[in-house]
């Protein structure tokens, strides 16, 4: 169980604080939620039933330094995640973004950013479904890292590139 100030990482909305536990009527029953506000997007509030454990198993704690450059320092050992069957691959890219475990989210941004410079040497370009999914990894991890760090989301493309260097 979680306490109100809590700050986690939650999934698809990423870096988030939780501000309250609430009751709301849903079908004509109360139940309890967790109330989430994303850390960079102000105006968004989530509620997180604190009774769903298939959504309670998105939320993990926000990393902290030493993982964020442990994960940074072993991206240069990560395998490419790409399946040539759009349907599988759409598949295996959504559960990554939708369950926000850190060593996944930087596989998928490593293999799409290199499966895009492939494209782009051969005058072409990711499918907008790739496109798509590594925009989404990229912010969840800019983000957290950000968070972290104390920097803005837009600073940690470079900074890790920098480190892998």
């Amino acid at each position: 169980m979680f306490t109100i100030g809590d700050t986690i990482h939650y999934g698809m909305d990423g870096v988030c604080q939780i501000t309250g536990i609430v009751e709301r009527k849903i079908g004509g029953e109360y139940r309890r939620f967790y109330e989430l506000h994303p850390y960079f997007r102000k105006s968004t509030v989530v509620f997180l039933p604190v009774d769903n454990d298939r959504l309670l198993s998105r939320v993990r704690p926000v990393m902290n330094e030493e993982q964020i450059m442990r994960s940074i320092y072993g991206m240069k050992d990560f395998e490419s995640i790409w399946l040539d069957s759009d349907t599988d691959r759409k598949e295996a890219f959504q559960a990554i973004i939708r369950q926000g475990d850190n060593q996944q989210l930087l596989s998928l941004v490593k293999t799409l950013y290199e499966r895009k410079q492939e494209m782009q040497k051969g005058g072409r370009k990711l499918r907008s479904a790739d496109s798509a999914f590594l925009k989404d990894a990229e912010r969840l991890v800019n983000e957290e890292y950000a968070y972290v760090l104390g920097m803005e989301p837009g600073e940690i493309p470079a900074f890790i590139q920098k480190k892998m260097a």
